[in-house]
């Protein structure tokens, strides 16, 4: 057996270990625009639902850029504005998720490489992308700042954030809001560089029983097969 003790490694080295045990993760493509304008989209694939009333999500953002010991534009734009949006990353956007990744200048717009389009949001005031066909419209709820501040891999902003309004491609959800997995082939992020697409073979379902149901009938139908 592997033992992993963290006080024996770099923060780098932590957060890769968690990056490739803690998978597969939905990515969040966040978009927002700063004051001249200028869209930025990044990739965050440390985001999660949290709860239903208020509907929540929750992201961690770092909290400095790489290349120098200042916040990201993702980080700046939000704290700015109180405001962000959630691009659900797809099958579709594959390709140019480490593109998004890439650290632009601050005066550069990812935009103009990744080729991809923004449509105004509903009730925000960032572009959400057209190519992502669900779009979570999200306003600052709460941050939590955590780790060690100037530490790369380490400064985080853990944003909860409400969400204010979802719109979605009707070819992903239908008109009794049931979103179709296969549809939608959302993608995940596991260890660097590895990524994957949930659809295909790659789903599988499982009935739902109520303990109650199976404690009156002795039966489950992952049991009795």
């Amino acid at each position: 057996m592997i033992i992993f003790d963290p006080d024996g490694h770099p923060p780098a080295k932590c957060q890769a270990m968690l990056s490739s045990l803690i998978v597969p993760r939905p990515i969040a493509m966040i978009s927002t625009v700063d004051d001249d304008g200028l869209v930025n989209v990044a990739p965050y694939s440390y985001f999660m639902p949290v709860t239903g009333s208020p509907p929540l999500v929750a992201v961690t953002v770092g909290g400095r850029r790489e290349s120098a010991p200042e916040p990201k534009d993702t980080w700046r734009n939000a704290e700015r504005t109180g405001e962000f949006v959630v691009n659900m990353t797809t099958d579709a956007m594959r390709d140019k998720i480490e593109v998004a990744a890439m650290e632009f200048p601050r005066d550069a717009s990812e935009l103009d490489v990744l080729g991809w389009h923004t449509m105004p949001s509903v009730k925000v005031g960032h572009p959400s992308i057209v190519e992502s066909p669900a779009h979570l419209e999200c306003r600052i709820h709460r941050v939590v700042d955590l780790g060690d501040e100037g530490v790369a891999y380490s400064t985080v902003h853990l944003v909860v954030a409400e969400v204010v309004c979802i719109t979605i491609d009707d070819a992903v959800c239908s008109e009794d809001l049931r979103v179709d997995p296969h549809a939608l082939a959302p993608v995940g992020r596991m260890t660097f560089p590895y990524f994957v697409r949930a659809g295909g073979d790659a789903l599988f379902s499982q009935e739902r029983v109520a303990y109650a149901d199976y404690d009156r009938t002795g039966r489950h139908p992952a049991i009795d097969r």
